[in-house]
């Protein structure tokens, strides 16, 4: 199949939404539905690279790119979407009004993840920004409103110095393919001044979305404020696509230079990230956080360039959306039981609901890094790929992973500690259906992957072989076919 549908269908659907209201959140279930079976069983046997779009070829054309990376990442990040539409059917009046807002985002994340032009690309990221914007506007009361204003002012800006960035890319090599552009500065074609300027704006304006300090006052106020449906797809998928894109652009045409400035950016966020989630009092505000951290330490290997370093970065954000969709789904059920999510909410929630408590063990954990789980295989490649670049990046790295255990564990304690002045009631409560099948699967996956062999992790090497290597020969292929 053509990976154009993956974005065709949804906008197409988002039309017929906004036109015959009465069906629209069948509609967007639909979409959802069809964008992850096709993610899963029609991307991921793909075998040609490269998908042009109007006949043209690349260079002259749009073309859509399909390699491991992107084969691994849009199951993930559809599945996900599928996922937070189906936990809140129960919501119809919710998830309906907003249906028309989330095929659109659903369709302009997967052009995101798929582009393989950096115009194209900014035009995905101006779609999907939109509809965070608006997402993050869902929430009741004006504190999502003015949130959702800050992150639009903020992301416009970073829009703007992004396509600055693009323009002396395209003035100086005259092209907009990313695979070109690999090569030509792989080749020494472009001067070294004008790809440290663009890369410095490039990475300013995709490092608004991807939650790089000092980039990311808007995140928490967003991930607390807005409606908890919307929360969902902006702390798992939204995350996936955006440091993925910002992973592609900066190996891609990135400078040395730049790239150092970007270990040290993502250094900053995962330390400040981790120790100011260490003072919450409230489990959403702590994930916001955490998520900033996370986010912080999959940019960091990035910048450290090599393929073991950014096929860490992959599964710790892999594990960082599949965690934060449960971690965030459990915040939803204990404000809906109790009517906020702070500690002394929380005491003993674990022993009234095991499934949750267990739940969200696993996630935590895995968030933590903790031996037996997904996450914890991510940060060992981590800290392996960064003793090339500085014994102290190492360290960095394992002083912030000591701050987010603290914090989880004192979670957890909290969860399965009886004592305290709790809101939630002492009779058992079951979690939803949706839960209760979401949990088992995610929770499934984490640890499978956290238990696995070796072997099992070739996939996330070659998704990271075809981000460092790959786009660049596909470059040198299309410059030596001219």
């Amino acid at each position: 199949m053509n990976p154009v549908w993956l974005i065709a269908i949804p906008l197409a659907l988002a039309f017929v939404s906004a036109f015959w209201r009465s069906v629209s959140g069948w509609v967007l279930i639909i979409a959802a539905f069809f964008n992850a079976f096709a993610g899963v069983f029609g991307v991921m046997s793909l075998t040609v690279t490269s998908f042009s779009i109007g006949g043209w070829k690349a260079p002259y054309g749009i073309s859509l790119l399909v390699n491991d990376a992107t084969k691994l990442l849009l199951p993930v990040a559809n599945i996900l979407f599928l996922f937070a539409v189906l936990s809140y059917l129960r919501k119809g009046g919710e998830t309906a009004r907003y249906s028309v807002v989330f095929l659109v985002a659903l369709a302009s994340l997967n052009g995101i993840l798929l582009t393989n032009d950096l115009f194209n690309l900014f035009v995905f990221l101006e779609i999907a920004g939109i509809t965070a914007y608006l997402l993050a506007s869902t929430g009741e009361g004006s504190g999502s409103k003015v949130a959702s204003f800050k992150y639009l002012i903020i992301g416009s800006v970073g829009s703007l110095l992004y396509l600055l960035g693009v323009a002396i890319l395209y003035g100086a090599a005259g092209t907009l393919n990313i695979s070109e552009l690999a090569a030509r500065v792989s080749s020494g074609q472009i001067s070294g001044d004008v790809t440290l300027v663009s890369s410095l704006l490039i990475v300013a304006g995709l490092g608004v979305e991807s939650k790089l300090l000092p980039f990311n006052g808007w995140v928490p106020d967003v991930l607390t404020k807005s409606s908890r449906v919307a929360t969902l797809v902006l702390a798992s998928v939204y995350p996936l696509a955006m440091v993925y894109a910002f992973s592609k652009v900066l190996l891609a045409v990135g400078d040395d230079r730049v790239l150092n400035l970007v270990v040290l950016l993502g250094i900053a966020t995962v330390l400040v990230g981790e120790v100011i989630a260490f003072g919450q009092k409230s489990l959403r505000r702590t994930l916001a956080y955490s998520s900033i951290a996370q986010s912080g330490l999959a940019i960091f290997l990035v910048g450290v360039g090599s393929v073991e370093s950014v096929t860490g970065s992959i599964m710790l954000l892999i594990n960082n959306a599949l965690s934060k969709f449960m971690l965030f789904s459990i915040d939803d059920q204990v404000i809906d039981e109790a009517g906020r999510d702070d500690r002394d909410t929380l005491y003993g929630y674990g022993r009234k609901s095991p499934i949750v408590g267990v739940t969200f063990v696993i996630s935590a954990l895995s968030i933590a890094g903790m031996p037996l789980f997904f996450g914890f295989r991510g940060k060992l490649n981590a800290i392996s790929a960064s003793f090339d670049t500085s014994l102290a990046v190492p360290v960095v790295i394992l002083v912030a992973a000591a701050i987010e255990v603290t914090y989880y564990f004192r979670w957890i304690f909290t969860f399965f500690n009886p004592v305290g002045t709790s809101q939630v009631t002492e009779k058992r409560m079951l979690p939803s259906v949706e839960f209760l099948a979401f949990g088992l699967v995610l929770s499934t996956v984490i640890v499978f992957l956290g238990v696995s062999s070796g072997e099992a992790f070739t996939m996330f090497e070659r998704a990271a072989d075809s981000l460092v290597n790959g786009v660049l020969a596909i470059g040198k292929a299309i410059l030596g076919g001219m």
